[in-house]
């Protein structure tokens, strides 16, 4: 593997090299702009992933609230087999919510636990059950994979269009190959003269 990164970085450095073509180095000089505009794609991935961090934010604090709730019945047994996982059954329950209402609801509720047990749950301003805000850990993740994901389609892009400009060079230079070897074979067929 080191001697085709070897390889990749004699072709297309500039060198002076006069067998290289014109093509050769318009390739080369090419090449650095591409890894120039994805090096300078980071900077946007970056913002961009600091926003989605601070939208994520502002909608996890939209005024949710932590509350304790009562379970008015006893919670439902889960029976699990090798590879489920418990998400929690439904079970009425009721709390005082931010406003000093009591209000009554399905909220999820760990197996076996009894009725009158305490269980914590989110709610929003009116007291209505909503799913809690998004941990630290999400909000760093949704930034990560924001600016990944930015950075990887700026790649996406810069590269296709270096692959069409490699591709224009190539035509370039195949014709310029077969007007070569036209000339050679029209050279090598004459007779010679003594």
């Amino acid at each position: 593997m080191t001697e085709s990164v070897k390889r990749w970085v004699r072709r297309h450095r500039p060198d002076g090299n006069p067998l290289r073509r014109r093509s050769d180095r318009l390739e080369s000089a090419a090449l650095a702009v591409a890894m120039l505009f994805i090096l300078l794609s980071v900077w946007p991935a970056v913002v961009a992933g600091r926003q989605a961090y601070e939208a994520a934010q502002r909608a996890g604090s939209d005024g949710r609230r932590r509350v304790e709730a009562t379970l008015l019945a006893d919670a439902p047994v889960t029976r699990l087999s090798f590879g489920e996982v418990s998400r929690g059954e439904l079970t009425p329950a009721r709390w005082t919510a931010p406003s000093g209402l009591e209000r009554t609801s399905h909220v999820p509720a760990p197996s076996l636990a009894k009725a009158g047990a305490k269980v914590w749950i989110w709610v929003d301003p009116g007291g209505r059950r909503v799913p809690a805000p998004p941990s630290l850990t999400d909000l760093r993740v949704t930034a990560v994979v924001t600016a990944m994901l930015l950075v990887a389609v700026a790649a996406v892009v810069v590269l296709l269009a270096f692959a069409g400009f490699r591709r224009m060079l190539d035509r370039g230079r195949y014709r310029d190959w077969e007007t070569a070897w036209s000339l050679a074979g029209e050279r090598w067929r004459r007779p010679r003269q003594s």
